[in-house]
C-alpha cells in the first residue's frame, strides 16, 4: 500500500505524511485533492515510480486520459516501454485508439487477468465480436475475483453481436442477477429472432432498474435505453402501435445519450414507411447530425444511412438518393446494402442492364456475397424470362445447400429445363450438408426429409439404384416407417425382384379376419353397367357459355341518401307527377279573380251579379235542359278568361355593322 511505500522515504520528513494523506484521499475517491498531494510529493522526489504511478491513476480516474498518455510516454523515455503497459493500453482504449491499444495489450503478460479483460473489451470495440466472445469464454473459466456478473454481461453482449446468439441456450450457467445481464440476454434473444423471450427479459431488466438506488435523472436515462429496446422487440413482434408509443415517449424525454434519439427516429421512419412522410422528414433531421453517431457500431450506422437512402428513393428525390448511395459506397464499399441500394436506384431509373452488370461484377469480385445479392440478380434475370441464367446464378451461390428455399427453386427450374441430373446433384449436396455434425433436432428432421424427397425424385426419374441407399438409411433410422419400406420394395422390384421379395417379408402380417376363398368365389360378382354417353352439341354449349359471359352482373340496389326504412314507400312513385291521385294543379301566374271587377265584388256575389246583368242574353229552360243532356256541366268562364291575347309583334333586331 501507499503507507508501506512511505516507509522507504525516510530522508524527507514530510514525505511519509504526504503518502498517508494520498492513501486516505484515494480510498475516499477524492482524486482532485489526491492529484494535488501527489504533485507535492513529485516536487520533492520527481523520479519516484510509486508517486508517478499514483499520479497516472489519479489522471485516469478524473478521465484526463490524454494527460495520462503524455505522462506515461515521458516515463517510458526514462524507464523503458515496459512500464505502465496496462495503463497506456487502457487510456488508448478510452480515447478510441483501439488499434494502438491492442498492440500494447499484446505486449502484456498473458497471466495477468487484466490482460484478458482489456483485450476482450478492445476486440469488442473493434467489432471483432467472434474473437471477443472467445476471450470472454476464457475469462469466465479462469477468473474468480468476484467480477463474474460484469463479465457475463459483456460476454452476452459480444455473443449477440457475433451472429451466434442461438448458442446462448447452451450456456445454462449464465445468470440474470443484474440489469445489464437481463438486458444483454434480451439482446441475444432478439438477435436469435425470439422477441417474446426478449420481452420477458426486458421487463425484468426494467423492474430491477427501478428497484436500484439511482437518482431520478440517471434512472430516466437507463429506462430510456430499456424502452427503446422494448420498442424494437415489439416492432419485431408486429405490435407497431405500442412500439411507436415507446419511441415517441423516449424522444419527448430528450435523453442525454444522443444515440438513443438516432435509433428511435430511425425505427419510426421504418415504421412509417410511405404513410406519414412529413413525420419521417422531421425525424431525418435527427439522423443528419453527425455528433449522435459516436456510440453506434458500423452495422447500426450503415442501417441508418440505408434508411435515409430508401426514404429519398421512395419520395422520388433521386438526386439526393444518388448522393446518399455514393456516401454509402464510400463508407462501406464491400457492403451488400450499398450495392442493393444502387441497384434499386437503377431499377427506378429503368436501367436494368446497368443493374444486372453491377451485380455480376460484385459477384465476380466477391464470390462469398450474401444470399440477397444472388437472389436479386436471379430476380432481374427472371423478369426477362431467362430461366437458364437464373439457374446458373443460383448454382454459383456457394451456400445454396443450407437454404431449403434455394434448393426447392433450383430443382423446379432445372426440371422445367429438363436437366434431371443437375437437379439430382442439387438434392445430393443438400442431403450431405444437412447430415454433417453437429446434429440437432432441426438438422436431423431436415436431413430425413431431404433424403425421402431425393429418393422419391430418383424413383420418379428412373434411378432406383441411387434411391436404394437413401431408403435403406432411412429405414435403419426408423424401422417402423412403412412408407419408406414400401418405397424400398418398389425400388428393388425395378432391378432386383429377388431382393424385393426378400425385403417384402419385413411387411407386417395381415391381422384381420380369415377369409374363405371358396365362399368368396361363389359370391355373386359385381354387375358392371356401362354409362351411356349422351352426345353434346358443341355449338349449343358455346352459345350458352357466351350468354353466361355476356350476362350483366346485377348491381346492388342503391337507396337514396335520406332513405328512412320506417316510412312506407309510395306505391305511385313510378307514375308521373300529373298522373298521381294526390296531384293538385297549381294556379297559373296571373290567373286569379282577386282585384278584378268593381270594388266590393267577390266570388260569392258573382252569380247574383251575372243574373242582374242586362247585357247578357238570358238562357231559357229548354236551352238549359238541352245543355244538361248533351254537355257536361262546366263552370262558367268569364269573358276575360276565354279572351285570347293578341300576338305581340316581335321587335326587329338592329343589324350590327361588321368590321
Amino acid at each position: 500500500s501507499c503507507v508501506e511505500m512511505a516507509a522507504k522515504k525516510t530522508q524527507e520528513p514530510n514525505i511519509p505524511r504526504l503518502f498517508t494523506q494520498l492513501n486516505n484521499e484515494g480510498e475516499e475517491g477524492d482524486y482532485e485533492n489526491a492529484l494535488e498531494t501527489v504533485d507535492k510529493i513529485l516536487s520533492v522526489i520527481p523520479d519516484d515510480l510509486d508517486a508517478l504511478y499514483c499520479k497516472v491513476v489519479c489522471l485516469m480516474q478524473l478521465s484526463r486520459f490524454e494527460d495520462a498518455i503524455k505522462m506515461i510516454d515521458e516515463i517510458a523515455k526514462k524507464e523503458g516501454e515496459t512500464k505502465f503497459l496496462f495503463e497506456k493500453a487502457y487510456c488508448l482504449y478510452r480515447t478510441d485508439k483501439c488499434v494502438e491499444s491492442l498492440q500494447y495489450v499484446d505486449k502484456m503478460a498473458p497471466g495477468d487477468q487484466r490482460f484478458w479483460d482489456l483485450k476482450a473489451q478492445v476486440l469488442y470495440r473493434l467489432e471483432r465480436f467472434s474473437e471477443a466472445t472467445s476471450v470472454y469464454e476464457a475469462c469466465l473459466k479462469q477468473a474468480a475475483d468476484g467480477c463474474g456478473n460484469e463479465r457475463e454481461a459483456n460476454y452476452m453482449a459480444a455473443l449477440a453481436s457475433s451472429g451466434h446468439a442461438n448458442l446462448l441456450a447452451q450456456q445454462e450457467s449464465l445468470h440474470t442477477d443484474t440489469v445489464e445481464q437481463c438486458f444483454n440476454r434480451a439482446c441475444c434473444y432478439l438477435a436469435a429472432g425470439m422477441p417474446n423471450d426478449a420481452l420477458k427479459m426486458i421487463d425484468l431488466a426494467e423492474e430491477r432498474c427501478k428497484q436500484g438506488e439511482a437518482e431520478d435523472e440517471e434512472l430516466e436515462d437507463e429506462l430510456a435505453v430499456i424502452r427503446v429496446q422494448k420498442g424494437y422487440a415489439l416492432q419485431l413482434k408486429g405490435s407497431t402501435e405500442q412500439a411507436m408509443a415507446l419511441y415517441n415517449l423516449v424522444l419527448k424525454q430528450k435523453p442525454n445519450d444522443l444515440s438513443l434519439g438516432v435509433i428511435a427516429s430511425n425505427n419510426i421512419i421504418a415504421l412509417n414507411k410511405e404513410k406519414d412522410v412529413f413525420d419521417s422528414k422531421k425525424r431525418l433531421k435527427v439522423l443528419a447530425t453527425e455528433g449522435s453517431y459516436k456510440k453506434l457500431n458500423n452495422v447500426q450506422k450503415s442501417t441508418v444511412l440505408l434508411n435515409r437512402c430508401l426514404f429519398a428513393l421512395q419520395t422520388n428525390q433521386l438526386d439526393q438518393c444518388h448522393q446518399l448511395v455514393k456516401e454509402l459506397k464510400a463508407r462501406y464499399p464491400n457492403s451488400a446494402q450499398a450495392i442493393l441500394s444502387e441497384v434499386a436506384l437503377l431499377n427506378r431509373e429503368r436501367k436494368l442492364s446497368s443493374a444486372v452488370q453491377l451485380l455480376e461484377e460484385h459477384v465476380r469480385g466477391c464470390p462469398n456475397a450474401p444470399l440477397l445479392i444472388y437472389t436479386t440478380l436471379a430476380q432481374l434475370y427472371l423478369a426477362q424470362n431467362n430461366v437458364s441464367t437464373v439457374c446458373q446464378v443460383l448454382l454459383q451461390f456457394p451456400e445454396r445447400s443450407n437454404h431449403l428455399g434455394v434448393v426447392s427453386v433450383l430443382v423446379s427450374m432445372l426440371m422445367s429445363l429438363g436437366q434431371v441430373e443437375t437437379a439430382s446433384r442439387v438434392f445430393d449436396e443438400a442431403v450431405v450438408w444437412w447430415s454433417r455434425p453437429p446434429e440437432t433436432n432441426t438438422t436431423v428432421r431436415v436431413s430425413r426429409l431431404l433424403m425421402l424427397e431425393s429418393a422419391k425424385f430418383k424413383l420418379q426419374h428412373g434411378s432406383p439404384e441411387d434411391a436404394v441407399p437413401l431408403l435403406e438409411k432411412l429405414l435403419v433410422l426408423n424401422p417402423s416407417d412403412m412408407t419408406v419400406l414400401a418405397l424400398l420394395i418398389s425400388a428393388y422390384s425395378r432391378f432386383s425382384p429377388l431382393k424385393a421379395e426378400e425385403t417384402s417379408k419385413l411387411l407386417p402380417k395381415y391381422g384381420g379376419a380369415l377369409v374363405d376363398i371358396a365362399t368368396l368365389e361363389k359370391m355373386p360378382g359385381i354387375k358392371l353397367q356401362r354409362k351411356v354417353v349422351q352426345k353434346v352439341d358443341v355449338k349449343l354449349l358455346d352459345i350458352e357459355r357466351k350468354k353466361k359471359e355476356t350476362r350483366k352482373k346485377k348491381r346492388k340496389a342503391r337507396l337514396p341518401k335520406q332513405f328512412d326504412p320506417s316510412v312506407p314507400v309510395d306505391p305511385e312513385r313510378w307514375l308521373p307527377l300529373k298522373e298521381r291521385s294526390y296531384y293538385r294543379r297549381g294556379r297559373k301566374k296571373g290567373f286569379t279573380s282577386v282585384g278584378r271587377g268593381t270594388q266590393g265584388t267577390s266570388a260569392a256575389t258573382a252569380a247574383i251579379t251575372a243574373q242582374l246583368d242586362a247585357s247578357k242574353p238570358k238562357v231559357t229552360e229548354t236551352q238549359s235542359a238541352v245543355k244538361g243532356k248533351g254537355e257536361s256541366s262546366r263552370p262558367e268562364e268569364s269573358p276575360q278568361a276565354t279572351k285570347k291575347k293578341a300576338p305581340q309583334q316581335q321587335k326587329k333586331k338592329k343589324k350590327t355593322k361588321g368590321w
